[in-house]
């Protein structure tokens, strides 16, 4: 097992021609996310395409030089090909352990290509962590598979894991048995593996940390499951990484990241298309008076701003939408993007 230690150099200034301990960190860290060649590429089912041939291990050759090169590029920091402050710095940063992409920065998001077969789809546990309560895990767990229920034609629901669910879940440390052990706290959080056929068995799980703490409370207190869950689905699903670092695919884990940006949504809809009609019950409805600021909050989805149709931002939509409400009716919407165009219960 790779840990954190081994991962990330201890300084700045590494440079082609050096040598030593701190050299073989960086090589390390460059073989793990996808920049050197490593086997790691195959086990997550990533194109070998960005990856540099494996180097002569501790010297910094040209081949680390090309590949942190690549690094600098994708994160759009300064291309030096030397170990220089900025770059050092994002290494530090907890993040996914799911290797990144050949795509350039232009790319955004990053659809792999594979996908379920089924737009059902069933999630179970196989172990749980003991720093959350299992209820509270189930919770944050359904509100991260809503984030992309809400923008797709996708549904999902639990079951037990003898059950054959198509996304297995489980917290673990170390060496779990995938062949992508964790490297203790502070470094990798999670990952998880894409759709059929890369994967085989394990096509579709995610597995995180154990060795982390994590949390569901807001401020958050460690790691946020919500954000990490939501993140590591969005693989399941079948996008890699995006190089917008406002997006939830964004693989450097900066705090509680609770929504989808629009690359997200427009990754997610590239592979299985956009929702247009659903049907929920409303948890809430909210408006500002005297402004075109409606919105309204299906259950289990999250807020979806009303599309404003008068100069008021008073619309028969969101009349229907308050009365739903008040009724605690379902309704059925018109979601557009991530606004509610229409409705009727």
């Amino acid at each position: 097992m790779t840990t954190q230690d081994e991962l990330v150099p201890k300084s700045t200034g590494l440079k082609k021609g050096d040598t030593g301990a701190d050299v073989e960190r960086l090589q390390n860290y460059l073989s793990q996310f996808g920049y050197l060649e490593s086997p790691v590429l195959d086990e997550f089912g990533v194109d070998h395409a960005m990856a540099q041939e494996e180097p002569e291990h501790g010297t910094f050759d040209d081949r680390t030089e090309e590949a942190l090169r690549t690094f600098q590029e994708h994160y759009d920091l300064p291309v030096t090909g030397k170990l220089n402050k900025a770059t050092r710095d994002l290494m530090t940063k907890p993040r996914c352990g799911f290797p990144d992409t050949a795509e350039p920065v232009s790319a955004e998001f990053v659809a792999q290509g594979n996908k379920w077969s089924t737009t059902t789809l069933r999630y179970g546990f196989v172990e749980f962590t003991p720093d959350l309560s299992q209820a509270q895990v189930r919770a944050a767990v359904s509100t991260a598979f809503g984030y992309w229920a809400a923008v797709t034609p996708l549904t999902f629901g639990e079951i037990p894991n003898a059950s054959n669910p198509e996304i297995r879940i489980r917290f673990a440390a170390g060496n779990h048995g995938d062949g992508s052990p964790f490297d203790g706290p502070g470094g990798v959080l999670a990952h998880a593996y894409y759709p059929p056929p890369n994967g085989g068995d394990i096509a579709g799980d995610t597995h995180f940390d154990e060795a982390e703490t994590w949390t569901v409370s807001l401020p958050a207190t460690g790691i946020d499951l919500y954000t990490v869950a939501a993140h590591e689905f969005g693989h399941a699903l079948g996008l890699a990484h995006s190089t917008v670092s406002g997006a939830l695919m964004y693989p450097y884990y900066g705090g509680p990241h609770r929504f989808l940006h629009q690359d997200d949504i427009d990754g997610i809809q590239s592979i299985y298309g956009a929702q247009q009609w659903m049907t929920k019950t409303l948890a809430r409805v909210y408006t500002t008076p005297h402004s075109k600021n409606a919105w309204a909050y299906p259950t289990g989805v999250g807020w979806r701003k009303v599309a404003p149709t008068s100069t008021d931002g008073v619309t028969n939509t969101f009349a229907a939408l308050v009365q739903a409400r008040a009724s605690d009716k379902p309704a059925t919407m018109l979601v557009t993007g991530t606004e509610i165009t229409s409705v009727y219960f």
